[in-house]
């Protein structure tokens, strides 16, 4: 009997908050085709990165995590679900494009709580961002031998 009370009394356990299906487009099916055209005007060069990663600290690592891994502070202390994207995720990185992301981060993510971004950053902003993301995908190095 005490076991049923202490079970009993114990929170439930917390499902993991999961992000949204990496295979269902975030932009709507009437803009899909064109978004899916776009292509980034940003060179990828070192410079580029190093802007994105800052752009990327200021105004996504709070979700996102330093990381990129959706694993943010905010993202603990409130539940967001569902969970902000995993950008490490070599398979959601494959099958969204540039214009894809671009859309997102302009318009947001209806359904979740990626807020649009264009009115904090510019579209050439948005871009370097984009190019940040995109590293954040790679494989790691592999190391020298």
């Amino acid at each position: 009997m005490a076991v049923f009370v202490l079970m009993a009394a114990a929170p439930p356990p917390t499902p993991s908050l999961r992000e949204r299906n990496i295979h269902l487009p975030r932009v709507p099916a009437d803009q899909l085709e064109a978004v899916k055209k776009m292509e980034n005007p940003v060179p990828a060069n070192d410079e580029t990165l190093e802007k994105g990663k800052a752009l990327f600290a200021t105004a996504c690592v709070a979700c996102h995590g330093s990381e990129g891994r959706g694993d943010g502070p905010l993202t603990k202390r409130a539940k967001i679900d569902p969970a902000p994207r995993n950008f490490t995720n070599q398979d959601f990185q494959r099958l969204r494009t540039d214009g894809e992301l671009f859309w997102v981060l302009k318009h947001g993510s209806h359904g979740t709580e990626m807020m649009r971004m264009d009115f904090f950053f510019t579209d050439d902003e948005l871009w370097t961002l984009i190019r940040y993301i995109r590293k954040l995908g790679q494989p790691p190095a592999a190391p020298p031998k």
